[in-house]
C-alpha cells in the first residue's frame, strides 16, 4: 500500500495504542458462553487430563476492538479448556515491522496478521507456513467459500499460505447532505464518469470539494487504489508477472490525467497540501461530497462522521466497470510449536461462524467469505446500499498490483513520490510517469531475479 495509505487503519486505531500483551487464561472452570454463534466446525472440547497447549498471537487490533476479540477466545477456551491464549497487540504499521523481528529472533508466534501487501515477502522468506495440507485434510474448512481474488494474495509456489478474513473493494462513498443541498441525484448503477465530473463541479466551493479523494490521495498508485483509477479507462498499472510497469500506455496516463485534470483544471478535489490542513481529512470532516471508500473505511464513518452518507458502485468508465481490491488474513508462522492446534484454532476463526461474529455482524467490515457477508451488510451502521460492495466483488473488482514481487515496498514508495508532485501541481503526469518507469523498472528486474534464484 502507499506510505500515506499505512495510516489508514492507524485511523482506526485509538490515539496512544502501542505494542502491548494480553494473556488470557483458562479457568479452572470453563467461561460463559459467549454472545453469537459457535463455529459450525469447532471441534470438540478437548479429552480430560489432556496437556495444555499455549497459542500464541501477533494481532493489530485497537484497544476498542479488543474485547470483542476476548469474546471469541473465551468462545474457543470453552470448547478446549487445555488452551491458553496469549496475544501481543501492535499497531498496524508497528507489528508490518516487528514481525521480520520477531522471524530474526526465531520468535514468531503461533498466529499473525498478515496484510496482503507483506503475505509475498513473508512467504518468500519462510516467515509463513504453508495451510495447504490442512486445508486438503479437512474437508469441513470450506476453503472455496471464500473469494478467489481474496485467496490469491496469499498463495506462494502453488501453495497457500495465510488465509484471508476480509477483502474489500473500493467503491464511491458519498456525502448524501452535500447532494440534497445542491439538489443532485444520489449516484447510482448508471453512473459514468461524465456523472461524477459534473456532480464534483457542481458541488465544489470555498474550503468544499466535490471529491476528497482515497485517505487524502487523488492521483495515487498501487494495490487497491491504482487499478481503480486507470482501469475504468483499460489503463493497467503492472504486467501480471509484476516485472513491467504498464502506466505508459494512452489509456493510463489519459486516465491519470483526467484525475490530475480534477485537482488542477476543475479545482474540484484538494491538492495534499489542503487535504492534509484538515485534521480528520475531507471526507471525514464533511467537506468533500463524494470519495473512494473501501469496505474497511466504513467504520472510520460510522464512528465520525457528523453527516448522512451511503455508498454507490464506481462509475462506469470508457472501458466499462473495474476497481480495486485488497484484504489481509491469518497464517500460521514456522515458528509454531503447535501447528495442529494453531489450524484448529484458524478453520474456526476463519469459519463462515466465526467471520460473522468477528466481522461481519460487529460492522468491523466485510468477511472475506459470500457466505458470511449479509451478516456485515445488515450490521448496525453498515451503509444502506452495502450490497454494492459484494456487487463489485462479484462482477469488477480485481486484487490491485503490485502484491506478488519482493520490490512491493519499493515500488509504492517510487509511485507515492512521483505522484504526489502531480497532485501539487509541480510535475506533469507524463513526466511522472516516466520517473516512475526509468526508477521502477530496474527495481522490478532485481526483484524478479532475486525470486528466480531461489
Amino acid at each position: 500500500m502507499q506510505s500515506d495509505q499505512l495510516s489508514r487503519r492507524r485511523f482506526l486505531q485509538l490515539a496512544g495504542t502501542s505494542a502491548a500483551s494480553v494473556m488470557l487464561l483458562a479457568a479452572c472452570q470453563a467461561p460463559a458462553a459467549a454472545p453469537g454463534a459457535a463455529p459450525a466446525a469447532g471441534g470438540d472440547a478437548a479429552a480430560p487430563g489432556q496437556a495444555p497447549v499455549t497459542l500464541t498471537f501477533g494481532h493489530t487490533w485497537e484497544a476498542a476492538f479488543q474485547p470483542h476479540q476476548a469474546e471469541w477466545d473465551q468462545k474457543f477456551i470453552e470448547r478446549h479448556p487445555n488452551v491458553k491464549i496469549e496475544i501481543t497487540y501492535n499497531t498496524w504499521g508497528d507489528h508490518n515491522q516487528i514481525v521480520p523481528t520477531w522471524a530474526a529472533a526465531n520468535t514468531l508466534p503461533d498466529i499473525i496478521y498478515t496484510h496482503g501487501r507483506y503475505a509475498f515477502p513473508w512467504n518468500f522468506e519462510g516467515i509463513m507456513s504453508p495451510t495447504t495440507d490442512f486445508i486438503d485434510a479437512d474437508p469441513e474448512f470450506d476453503v472455496a467459500g471464500i473469494w478467489e481474488e481474496a485467496l490469491r494474495l496469499y498463495q506462494h509456489d502453488g501453495k497457500q499460505y495465510s488465509i484471508p478474513y476480509d477483502h474489500g473493494p473500493m467503491i464511491l462513498g458519498y456525502n448524501k447532505d452535500m447532494f440534497d443541498a445542491e439538489g443532485i441525484a444520489y449516484p447510482d448503477e448508471t453512473w459514468t464518469w461524465d456523472n461524477f465530473l459534473e456532480a464534483a463541479i457542481k458541488m465544489t466551493k470555498e474550503n468544499q470539494w466535490g471529491y476528497g479523494g482515497y485517505y487524502n490521495t487523488v492521483v495515487g498508485l498501487g494495490n487497491e487504489l491504482g487499478i481503480s483509477l486507470v482501469g475504468p479507462w483499460g489503463g493497467e498499472v503492472i504486467d501480471a508477472t509484476e516485472t513491467k510497469i504498464l502506466l505508459d500506455s494512452t489509456e493510463s496516463t489519459g486516465a491519470l490525467n483526467w484525475w490530475n485534470d480534477l485537482i488542477q483544471k476543475h479545482k474540484a478535489a484538494p491538492t495534499p497540501a489542503m487535504a492534509q490542513a484538515i485534521p480528520a481529512g475531507p471526507w471525514v470532516a464533511g467537506q468533500a461530497g463524494m470519495f473512494a471508500l473501501a469496505s474497511w473505511g466504513t467504520p472510520t464513518l460510522i464512528q465520525n462522521a457528523n453527516f448522512q452518507w451511503d455508498v454507490a458502485p464506481w462509475p462506469k468508465g470508457p472501458q466499462g466497470a473495474k476497481t480495486g481490491s485488497f484484504g489481509s488474513g491469518f497464517g500460521i508462522t514456522r515458528d509454531s510449536k503447535n501447528p495442529d492446534v494453531a489450524w484448529q484454532y484458524l478453520r474456526d476463526y476463519l469459519s463462515k461462524e466465526g467471520m460473522e461474529f468477528m466481522w461481519g455482524a460487529s460492522g468491523r467490515g466485510s468477511p472475506a467469505r459470500e457466505a458470511a457477508y449479509e451478516s456485515w451488510m445488515t450490521s448496525e451502521g453498515a451503509p444502506e446500499h452495502a450490497a454494492f460492495y459484494l456487487d463489485a466483488l462479484k462482477n469488477y473488482a480485481v486484487t490491485g498490483r503490485p502484491y506478488q514481487t519482493l520490490a512491493g515496498g519499493e515500488i509504492l514508495d517510487i509511485f507515492n513520490r512521483n505522484t504526489q508532485l502531480v497532485e501539487a501541481g509541480e510535475m506533469s503526469v507524463e513526466d511522472a510517469v516516466a520517473a516512475i518507469i526509468a526508477e521502477g523498472t530496474p527495481v522490478l528486474e532485481a526483484a524478479a531475479a532475486k525470486q528466480a534464484a531461489k
